[in-house]
């Protein structure tokens, strides 16, 4: 019976021990950045959640070529915001790229046409 409850917490204490960095490593959040327009100003936000250091770049692109762009960095929680000029009818992609504890950010980029 020792020997069966011993083995029994010994691989417990082994699925725990190997699965942390499995567990740190997804602790990283799917951010989507938010794009809106007043008028011909494109209003760009995000906030990137996360286990460690931040480091983000918020872009604004007009098909490839780039807008504005905005950086932030700090720890567990960095909120980018900034506003561009933008003409009418055009379509606009806002990206976000970074790392969070070293991993890389999944981000979705948005993508809508100013009225």
């Amino acid at each position: 019976m020792r020997k069966r409850l011993f083995s029994f917490t010994l691989a417990l204490t082994l699925l725990l021990l190997f699965s942390a960095p499995v567990f740190a490593a997804t602790q990283v959040n799917r951010v989507t950045p938010n794009l809106s327009f007043s008028g011909t100003t494109a209003n760009c936000s995000v906030t990137v959640k996360g286990s460690g250091t931040i480091n983000a770049t918020l872009e604004l692109w007009q098909g490839s070529t780039l807008v504005a762009s905005w950086s932030g960095s700090g720890t567990n929680r960095v909120s980018i915001s900034g506003s561009a000029s933008v003409s009418r009818g055009q379509t606009y992609t806002l990206t976000v790229s970074g790392t969070v504890g070293g991993v890389a950010i999944q981000a979705t980029p948005v993508t809508k046409t100013c009225p």
